[in-house]
């Protein structure tokens, strides 16, 4: 019996074996990535074609096509379109693009590009699908999932938003705030909550997350409710500042506040308090002026992305831009009073 197994003791079969294995493994995993590389260029085949739309204005795809220009140009001439704001072009060239890559790192940059075109564009839905194209090429690309978590959000489709941010917080990414932004606005979106576990919600999560302090003001003067002042006069002033400002100034517990900016606010709106003067500029030049008996100034405010510096004259607390969360600042400035009696309808 030994001698009939000889050969197994001898070294030269151990290394035929050996090369017959690694043949063996690098033929199927050749093969193997033939067969999902056809797979993967039969997918964005479909996708492509999902997407594309053709018109009678699409001349300067077919010349380009016809000029065989390369990928790289492609685009940039789409990011340069995207840019202008000219988003049907975009498109159609990122499309044109994607038909002629065959590197996978490129195909992921046009799709994750084509993506933010289209949800620059407001296209939200087909957005949404870019991205998770994107993602199935390659899972870990975070510019996708921080998208696709936008696009979901303002899709008010919370709980896929919530997964893309499980994703993401897998790969490191800190995303404690956005989980519980989204929570907030899930329970304010949702109609079959009662006013009372919104409020209970939003208060458990401003013990964490300060926005949710201005949700809880924003909730009760929604609803009509009595508002705790001496709750809301532990809030940060350069929050809701703009919200106090339009309020009645007879709803307001003036006794309950003690924040020198919340005074300087409350005085400029022509309420009877004591305030030191030494807050913001524009408060203390109107709470002079409300001394003196001059009436004709007001406020107005300027909300600005501390992240892309870009101004809007509405609050957010998404940048609209730049889409950072927790980035806006209010700035209140001086104006010329209008009473609502004298504006022209």
């Amino acid at each position: 019996m030994e001698t009939f197994f000889i050969e197994y003791r001898d070294p030269m079969f151990g290394i035929i074996i050996l090369f017959t294995l690694v043949f063996i493994i690098s033929f199927v995993n050749y093969w193997w990535g033939v067969f999902k590389s056809k797979e993967e260029r039969h997918s964005i085949a479909q996708f492509i074609k999902r997407f594309e739309v053709t018109s009678d204005e699409d001349g300067y795809k077919k010349l380009l096509d016809e000029f065989a220009v390369p990928s790289e140009s492609l685009g940039l001439l789409a990011h340069s379109y995207s840019k202008s704001g000219d988003y049907e072009k975009a498109i159609g060239i990122y499309l044109l693009a994607l038909k002629r890559v065959k590197d996978r790192d490129e195909k992921q940059y046009i799709l994750t590009e084509l993506g933010k075109t289209y949800f620059k564009a407001g296209f939200l839905r087909r957005s949404a699908e870019v991205f998770l194209e994107a993602l199935r090429l390659y899972p870990r690309n975070q510019e996708a999932l921080k998208y696709l978590t936008v696009s979901y959000e303002k899709l008010k489709e919370y709980d896929r938003s919530l997964e893309a941010l499980d994703a993401l917080e897998e790969m490191g990414v800190d995303t404690a705030i956005q989980k519980d932004y989204l929570k907030a606005r899930k329970v304010l979106s949702d109609e079959s909550a009662t006013f009372s576990q919104k409020e209970s919600v939003l208060k458990e999560l401003s013990k964490r997350f300060s926005p949710a302090k201005r949700m809880l003001l924003e909730l009760w003067i929604e609803h009509a409710r009595a508002i705790p002042w001496d709750e809301v006069a532990q809030f940060d002033p350069m929050e809701v500042m703009d919200l106090i400002w339009y309020m009645d100034p007879s709803a307001i517990n003036v006794k309950a506040f003690k924040n020198p900016i919340f005074l300087a606010l409350l005085k400029a709106k022509g309420l009877n308090v004591k305030s030191s003067n030494k807050s913001l500029f524009e408060l203390d030049v109107l709470g002079i002026l409300r001394d003196n008996n001059y009436k004709e100034a007001g406020l107005s405010f300027e909300f600005t992305c501390q992240n892309c510096k870009q101004t809007f004259p509405i609050h957010f607390y998404r940048c609209p831009v730049c889409h950072t969360l927790g980035s806006g600042k209010i700035e209140p400035i001086i104006t010329k009073e209008r009473l609502e009696t004298s504006l022209p309808f």
